[in-house]
């Protein structure tokens, strides 16, 4: 291999500097990304193509790779490294100033015009003095634009050493989480590096074997099973069996691992053949005790409702109102239509009667509110009733407690292990908590199935609704999702005196089947129903990529149903976008699975406005905005707790292995008014077969056993 320039067409390498000209593509998780760039000496352009997306327009970069002809594309330069540079002229400059916070065009000009070519070495020399000179920026400002360039010149020293590996694209992510420590993180910890989101255990691996940790080590494989556990949490999994645990590792070194090194991995420990996390064991063995203590424990609450049912319920429907006083835990759950919210304002009823103190709560915001309109008692999410931020301690916990004698905890189905935790440790002993959901909807996301467990074990009174009154029967919706939970395929067509209010659509294609949810969402839905696509239709999907994923599908919708949206956020979105929050932020007080409408950008102030989901108006800055995205459609998992008037759910053979019968109950059941299923019959029977709701590590069901 040898050297060249740009147009020795004998040479199978290159090395030069470059400026980038344009973005012809970027993947979204793994840096891959197809630039348009110009080479600096000679003015004449090529494609780069490979690890390169931590590049932009008009970045200039010292790049390195081998040519190679695309069959398609023709002659393109496959990059071994591209390490960014500084600008050296003034359009350039100003761009990379305007990157800084407080630093918009005009100031990023007057700083050009002031110091020159060398406005970069005078800013490196003493930030702080530069922008704090600028008229019209205030200390404060001076000090985030001062911080902003620090993190700018570390993340460009993190790509020079990450850039060896194909892994420049992850140095902003990386300083993002470590800051002044990503680099002794990088050099000493590498295997730390999978806490960061994107960089996964064999990006970790790669840097840790450059660094001359042995193939066969301990080290390796113990880190390698932490991160199996890891995973096998985010998949639901409180434990793995050390078998389990062995073959998951195997495949991440490909080598047979020893078992007896992974039980002892650090972080790990071993329990009668599984594999837990510390951490993770200590929150199942804390929530059994505290469960098994007061299922044991005598009621607290000195109220008798009666034997005989008052105002209309049902004999089941009273058991579960006398549990909610008989004993300090108790279950209700059931399917859509079996009155179980009635049941609830029965049980609220009867604790105001009693001059009981009531707490009202659920995992999201949206469930909250649904069950305060319920009810006319306020609710709100669990994280706000024990007013805890993750990170920081709960303001109601253990020596603490909230000063409420019964507690109604809605959608409990969604609770994991973790916060089934929080909740009962900010409880005190003699609360009464009764735990209301239907445990046939989709598992909780994280480890745990604290709701299932808690009725499998029997420790607990646990009343299962099961009537369909008469008025929840009219409703194909209903009625369809009672056939999917006992395995039968739904009905399509309504029965005698039934709303048709359930719909399914036959597209064998993916590209017909995108094309339908589109026109059902932007045309039929608003003229059958009379509603407004953005903000009263959901589309639901089981997956994110393909023809008809989450992913097409919202580049779809937002191009018919927005398609003359201003520009924000660089771009990103539109002014008047449906947008969905990913990841829990307390200071924001926005949750995940929270959806909101783009009203406004301001680039000057350097924040968006948002409208939420209940009629309040939210700021948030740009620095927070990395965890919204686009929620025309949005998975099943993020709709949990939510009820819409319109859901549009796709049911297609391009999802097959994503599709169960948990998966398509849910869906169906979070349609207020309409539901319309787009895809194939055969898809829908065989996710209607598949009831794959139960399938997770759970020790939580045996030591309840246990303890009764």
């Amino acid at each position: 291999m040898r050297t060249a320039t740009l147009f020795d067409s004998d040479a199978a390498s290159y090395s030069g500097t470059v400026e980038v000209v344009g973005v012809i593509y970027k993947a979204d998780d793994d840096g891959y990304a197809v630039l348009e760039v110009q080479e600096a000496d000679s003015g004449e352009g090529f494609a780069l193509v490979g690890p390169v997306a931590h590049l932009d327009a008009g970045d200039r970069a010292e790049v390195s790779g081998e040519w190679q002809t695309h069959s398609r594309y023709g002659r393109q330069l496959r990059a071994q490294g591209a390490l960014p540079l500084d600008p050296a002229d003034r359009e350039g400059q100003v761009a990379y100033l305007t990157s800084l916070r407080h630093i918009g065009q005009k100031r990023a000009e007057a700083l050009c015009d002031e110091h020159g070519e060398g406005v970069l070495q005078a800013i490196a020399a003493d930030p702080q003095r530069v922008f704090g000179s600028l008229r019209g920026v205030n200390p404060d400002q001076a000090a985030a634009a001062t911080q902003s360039w620090f993190a700018s010149r570390a993340i460009r020293d993190l790509h020079v050493q990450l850039a060896p590996h194909g892994l420049a694209h992850l140095a902003a992510p990386i300083h993002a989480r470590y800051g002044e420590k990503s680099t002794t993180i990088l050099h000493e910890d590498p295997y730390r590096l999978t806490e960061v989101p994107g960089v996964g255990f064999a990006r970790a691996d790669k840097i840790a074997l450059a660094a001359d940790v042995p193939p066969e080590s301990s080290r390796r494989a113990q880190a390698a099973a932490l991160y199996a556990l890891i995973e096998a949490e985010a998949q639901g999994n409180s434990y793995l069996p050390l078998e389990e645990l062995s073959r998951r590792t195997g495949r991440l070194i490909g080598l047979a691992p020893d078992p007896d090194v992974l039980a002892r991995a650090p972080g790990a420990v071993e329990e009668e053949g599984r594999i837990y996390r510390a951490g993770t064991l200590e929150s199942e063995r804390a929530v059994a005790a505290t469960l098994a203590a007061r299922v044991a424990a005598p009621p607290h609450l000195d109220h008798d409702p009666g034997e005989e049912p008052r105002d209309d319920l049902t004999d089941e429907q009273w058991a579960a109102v006398r549990a909610a006083f008989g004993t300090r835990i108790s279950v209700l759950t059931g399917g859509p239509g079996v009155g179980k919210t009635k049941c609830t304002k029965e049980i609220v009823a009867e604790a105001e009667a009693a001059n009981a103190t009531i707490a009202l709560c659920a995992p999201t915001g949206r469930a909250a509110r649904r069950l305060e309109e319920a009810t006319g008692h306020e609710a709100m999410t669990i994280h706000r009733l024990l007013e805890w931020m993750p990170g920081r301690e709960p303001a109601f916990r253990p020596g603490r407690p909230l000063p409420a004698e019964l507690v109604i905890v809605d959608e409990s189905s969604m609770l994991n292990l973790r916060l089934i935790q929080v909740l009962l440790e900010g409880l005190a002993e003699s609360t009464h908590v009764v735990f209301v959901g239907d445990a046939d909807q989709l598992p909780p996301i994280g480890a745990g199935k604290p709701f299932e467990d808690l009725i499998a074990s029997g420790a607990a009174p646990a009343v299962r609704l099961t009537q369909i009154f008469r008025q929840a029967a009219r409703s194909m919706i209903t009625t369809a999702a009672h056939e999917i939970n006992h395995g039968r395929p739904p009905h399509l067509d309504p029965g005698p005196d039934q709303d048709h209010d359930f719909f399914f659509i036959e597209r064998g294609t993916a590209e017909r089947a995108l094309e339908t949810v589109v026109e059902v969402v932007a045309e039929r839905a608003p003229g059958k129903f009379a509603v407004d696509p953005i903000r009263e239709v959901q589309v639901l999907a089981p997956m994110y990529r393909g023809a008809v994923g989450i992913d097409a599908l919202n580049e779809r919708l937002q191009a018919e149903l927005n398609p003359d949206g201003k520009p924000a956020l660089n771009e990103r979105f539109r002014i008047g976008d449906r947008l969905i929050q990913t990841r829990n932020s307390h200071e924001l007080g926005l949750m995940n699975g929270s959806i909101v409408f783009l009203r406004a950008d301001d680039p000057d102030e350097e924040a968006i406005v948002v409208d939420a989901d209940d009629g309040g108006s939210l700021v948030i800055p740009y620095g927070e905005t990395a965890t919204l995205r686009l929620a025309y459609a949005i998975s099943v998992h993020k709709a949990q707790g939510c009820e819409v008037p319109v859901v549009v759910g796709v049911c297609h053979r391009s999802h097959a292995r994503m599709l169960t019968r948990p998966l398509l109950y849910t869906a169906i059941t979070r349609a207020r008014n309409s539901c319309v299923l787009v895809g194939d019959r055969a898809s829908l029977a065989a996710a209607v077969r598949r009831d794959d709701g139960g399938g997770r590590h759970s020790g939580l069901a045996e030591r309840l056993r246990a303890s009764r």
